[in-house]
């Protein structure tokens, strides 16, 4: 049979309607699907977005002024006085009468303040004061007659100066009214002053008198006393001195204190003392507690000679020096209680009970009276009668 009739011509390419059909389905054959290209990856996510800035804070717009030391100490006196403003300055000096006088022309200042305020405002004064003596012009007291000077509207008393014999202008009454009038009015501002001509020791004599009048620190009280006993002698040697200012036993103690604190004078303390009971100036003990000292350590009767009472005098503040040198070796050492006014007397009674019988305590005995005060703790106001009883049992 011949490939036409099984119409397997050769040209499979003819007219056969079932070229290129299945030979098992008779179907059409398709052709093989082509491979679809990878789909594109699906956009990534897009970061997340910056959190939105955060508001500004808000804030009061402000109008403070920034105060100087200055402008803080005269809105201290005026808040205490209760005023909002200066009166004018004739207002507070009215119907007072003088020499017309620029304020920095007359001498207040002993040195330089501790204040920064009061120490600019000594720079512009002209002269120290030097018929004061350690009674410097403090902060403190300036705010305190200032405000008392502002709520009251005037100043009362007439400040004092002394001329001195070369011309300076000394002030002998008045210097803390002076430094708040500068503070608030300026030191060029010009008021009236009683101006009376003295010397050196007559303007020092002047200033012991006016200050008996108000209060003052335990040291210028005894440079008060000593001076006056001396009619402003600040030059007057020990026996003058002793003569003239140890006639009662107080007056014993102001000799101790200011021939020893002043002078240095039989013998110097080894360890810091404070004015005040503040203890802000770093002493161990104050001015007052060492007067009780002495009135305690010291005997002293009204024929005793000055070199004899001068020698106990010596004798008390060294072994005074030994007793704070030993106390502060000790743990549990409190200056203001073992070192306390009722403390240092009853210490100073044991001293001198002690050295009546002729003889100075040893070392060892310092030392132990030194553990014993400290171990008795915070004692700083137990009497001192009772301090001297415990002393005695513990030093047998």
């Amino acid at each position: 049979m011949s490939d036409d009739i099984l119409g397997l011509g050769s040209d499979a390419g003819g007219d056969d309607p079932f070229a290129g059909a299945s030979l098992k389905t008779g179907k059409k054959a398709e052709a093989p699907a082509a491979t679809p290209p990878p789909a594109d990856p699906p956009p990534a996510d897009p970061p997340p977005a910056d959190p939105p800035a955060a508001d500004p804070p808000i804030t009061k717009a402000t109008t403070k002024k920034l105060l100087s030391p200055k402008e803080k100490v005269m809105r201290l006196m005026k808040r205490r006085a209760g005023v909002d403003e200066l009166p004018p300055l004739e207002h507070l000096m009215r119907e007072k009468v003088g020499t017309t006088t620029a304020i920095k022309d007359v001498a207040i200042f002993l040195g330089e303040p501790k204040s920064e305020v009061l120490q600019d405002l000594a720079g512009e004064f002209s002269a120290r004061n030097t018929i004061n003596l350690s009674a410097e012009i403090a902060q403190p007291r300036v705010v305190e007659v200032g405000a008392q000077i502002l709520q009251a509207g005037r100043v009362f008393q007439p400040i004092m100066v002394a001329r001195l014999p070369d011309g300076r202008l000394q002030c002998t009454s008045g210097r803390h009214r002076l430094a708040f009038l500068a503070l608030a009015y300026g030191s060029d501002a010009e008021i009236p002053v009683v101006v009376e001509k003295m010397t050196e020791n007559e303007a020092r004599d002047a200033v012991v008198y006016a200050n008996d009048c108000r209060r003052t620190k335990a040291m210028e009280k005894v440079e008060h006393a000593a001076l006056k006993a001396v009619d402003g002698d600040i030059e007057a040697d020990q026996d003058e001195l002793y003569t003239k200012l140890a006639t009662t036993k107080p007056k014993a103690k102001k000799y101790c204190v200011f021939s020893v604190l002043d002078r240095g004078l039989p013998a110097s303390l080894d360890f810091p003392v404070s004015v005040s009971s503040s203890r802000k100036d770093g002493g161990l003990t104050t001015i007052s507690n060492i007067s009780n000292y002495f009135g305690a350590a010291c005997l002293w009767t009204k024929e005793m000679p000055r070199k004899d009472f001068d020698e106990s005098i010596k004798s008390a503040v060294g072994w005074l020096n030994a007793f704070v040198e030993e106390a502060q070796k000790v743990e549990g050492f409190e200056p203001k209680q073992h070192l306390a006014s009722m403390t240092l007397q009853a210490v100073g009674k044991w001293f001198q009970a002690y050295s009546s019988t002729n003889k100075a305590p040893a070392d060892t005995d310092i030392a132990k009276l030194a553990a014993t005060i400290v171990g008795m703790g915070g004692i700083g106001r137990q009497k001192s009668d009772t301090t001297y009883m415990a002393i005695g049992k513990a030093m047998k």
